[in-house]
């Protein structure tokens, strides 16, 4: 299953919870290989030379990828804020924020 729930998830019901992903616009340098590593998630502003996070990522394996792109980026300019272990919430309200009206 892709996206931010997989099987083992659903048949817990409870999902965790990912990482959350900034760039620090002022140390940006727009060298982009963060938008290389994780190019769903990360664009460079037109005219700028600063990446900035286009979604944050959906699943495990997007997830992967922006912290490669954190790890590789030469100035450190990719903030990344990890869920705690104990970071979980429960199917239902993951379904409930992503239902449509």
């Amino acid at each position: 299953m892709t996206g931010a729930l997989c099987r083992s998830d659903l048949a817990r019901g409870r999902a965790k919870m990912l990482s959350h992903f900034e760039v620090m616009e002022d140390e940006c340098i727009g060298c982009a290989l963060c938008k290389e590593r994780a190019p769903e998630n990360f664009e460079i502003v037109e005219g700028r030379a600063v990446a900035r996070v286009t979604s944050q990522p959906s699943g495990r394996e997007e997830e992967e990828a922006c912290l490669e792109a954190a790890e590789f980026c030469p100035i450190g300019a990719l903030s990344v804020t990890a869920p705690q272990e104990s970071d979980e919430y429960s199917l239902e309200a993951a379904v409930a924020a992503t239902a449509s009206p």
